[in-house]
C-alpha cells in the first residue's frame, strides 16, 4: 500500500486541563507519514500531589483524507 500522508484532528476533553495537569506531544493535529499507518501522541502527567484524580479524554475529528474506526477516543485517569 502506499497511502499519502494524512493529518488527522483530534480534541481534548476532560476533567484534566492540558499544560496544568498534563502536557501532550501534538495539540489538536498529527500527521501520519505516507507508508504508515498509525502515529503515537504521548500524554505526560504533571505531578501535583494537591490534586485529586482527574480524566482527559481524546476524541478524534472528522477530517479528509482518514476514516474513523469504531473506536474514537481514548480516556486517561491521571492520578496524584
Amino acid at each position: 500500500m502506499n497511502h499519502a500522508a494524512a493529518t488527522v484532528l483530534f480534541k481534548m476533553k476532560g476533567t484534566a486541563t492540558l499544560g496544568m495537569d498534563y502536557t501532550l506531544s501534538a495539540n489538536g493535529q498529527i500527521t501520519i507519514p505516507a507508508g504508515q499507518a498509525s502515529v503515537s501522541v504521548t500524554l505526560h502527567s504533571v505531578v501535583d500531589p494537591d490534586h485529586k484524580p482527574e480524566v482527559a479524554k481524546m476524541s478524534l475529528r472528522k477530517g479528509t483524507g482518514y476514516k474513523r474506526d469504531v473506536i474514537k477516543k481514548a480516556v486517561v485517569q491521571i492520578t496524584p
